[in-house]
């Protein structure tokens, strides 16, 4: 028989939690009717975390998810609801198995006398390191609505800048798996026949339709091998990217390649300057947001960056002169954080800084994709031209040897 977590309210007002088995909800409303308690909240107890191992593994928590629970939890909290019976309320609404099951989690810790964002330190996947410092100081503060608010929106801004960002790639992605389908087909399909043609003449064929012929009779003979080396090239590429100097290497790349390098740097700048707005407004100390705001932008160079301005600025130095001098940022930006460190509105300043970006990463995003678009149409082309043109080559050829 299934239990029920509830609160209710007994006759002189007073709060009542507890945990009851029953049928269904109906029934478990009835009993504690009977006992005089009028319920406010009930929700379903998840059984154990095994027993939902199936369906928490195949669902995992989306921004969207932490977006919606994030301003549910801040106008509960707002409203002056208690924060156990606000979790409480988010359980009983969460459709989310996972995310269901790490609310009742931080909600027994807080019972047991853990702080919020200490029961949030204990599910990383789920809670960044900016949602804890954030949570941390509300509780301090005393504001935890207006900093869960802060984090909500972050999120979702940071779902919009993902979202824009896919979106704008969709049409590339679809266009390089054409041309993958398009090539293998022809060498599966097409050179084949060709190349049977070709033998029953014994024709002399030309260096790019022998280099074509050969690749052809490879995939097709040894298909299984050349999935095998796909994939395991896939996995030990992978392997290595999670490596220090693998990591190191891939986030220089991210940063250099063409087109897409400053692409990456203003995102990487963005989440920055967005992350550590956001923490100082909260009132998190400046050289702790700092930290937790680098390894926000995911790139390990930003870290690094970020690692020697919090130590130079603890011998003194201000913040902007350091990242000046790391190459990473451009003028403006150090500029812009120099001018919020004299007036005092280094928090407004990176709201600006923040804004500028993400309106120019919509641009970025939106001349990259039409400057990609045509040129892997053009790539497409051109290999789809080669495969023709080596195919057909050794026909200009073939009347002579028909005529021998």
């Amino acid at each position: 028989m299934p239990s029920f977590q509830y609160v209710a309210r007994d006759r002189t007002g007073k709060m009542v939690r507890g945990t009851l088995a029953g049928v269904d909800e109906r029934a478990v409303r009835e009993q504690l009717r009977r006992k005089d308690l009028y319920v406010t909240t009930l929700a379903l107890q998840k059984a154990s975390s095994a027993a939902a191992g199936g369906s928490v593994r195949r669902k995992k928590v989306s921004l969207n998810d932490m977006v919606i629970m994030s301003r549910q939890l801040a106008t509960l909290v707002r409203a002056g609801l208690p924060l156990i019976d606000s979790v409480f309320t988010l359980i009983a609404q969460t459709q989310n198995p996972i995310l269901k099951q790490t609310l009742t989690d931080i909600r027994q810790d807080v019972l047991a006398g853990s702080t919020f964002s200490d029961a949030l330190a204990k599910h990383p996947k789920i809670f960044s390191e900016l949602y804890q410092s954030l949570a941390r100081a509300g509780e301090v503060s005393g504001t935890l609505d207006e900093t869960l608010q802060v984090a909500a929106d972050q999120l979702d801004k940071e779902q919009q800048l993902r979202e824009k960002v896919k979106s704008a790639f969709v049409y590339p992605m679809a266009v390089v798996v054409t041309a993958v389908g398009v090539v293998t087909f022809l060498l599966i399909f097409v050179v084949p026949v060709f190349a049977d043609v070709y033998n029953q003449f014994n024709a002399k064929l030309p260096p790019p339709t022998l280099l074509l012929v050969s690749m052809s009779s490879v995939i097709r003979k040894y298909w299984y091998i050349c999935f095998i080396a796909l994939f395991a090239g896939v996995k030990l590429l992978k392997r290595w990217q999670q490596t220090e100097k693998g990591r190191r290497t891939c986030d220089k790349i991210k940063l250099r390649m063409p087109l897409l390098g400053m692409l990456n740097r203003k995102i990487a700048i963005s989440r920055l300057t967005r992350t550590f707005s956001a923490m100082v407004s909260a009132g998190v100390p400046i050289l702790s947001g700092l930290q937790t705001s680098a390894r926000v932008t995911g790139n390990v160079l930003f870290v690094d960056v970020i690692a020697d301005a919090v130590q130079k600025v603890n011998e003194g130095v201000r913040l902007s002169v350091p990242l000046e001098q790391s190459g990473q940022f451009p003028s403006m930006v150090t500029r812009m954080i120099a001018a919020g460190e004299e007036s005092g509105n280094l928090d407004e300043m990176l709201r600006q800084i923040t804004t500028f970006y993400d309106r120019d990463i919509e641009y970025t995003v939106e001349r990259l994709t039409r400057m990609i678009e045509p040129i892997l149409t053009v790539v497409l082309g051109v290999i789809v031209g080669f495969i023709l043109l080596a195919l057909y080559m050794p026909i200009f050829n073939l009347s002579k040897v028909i005529h021998r």
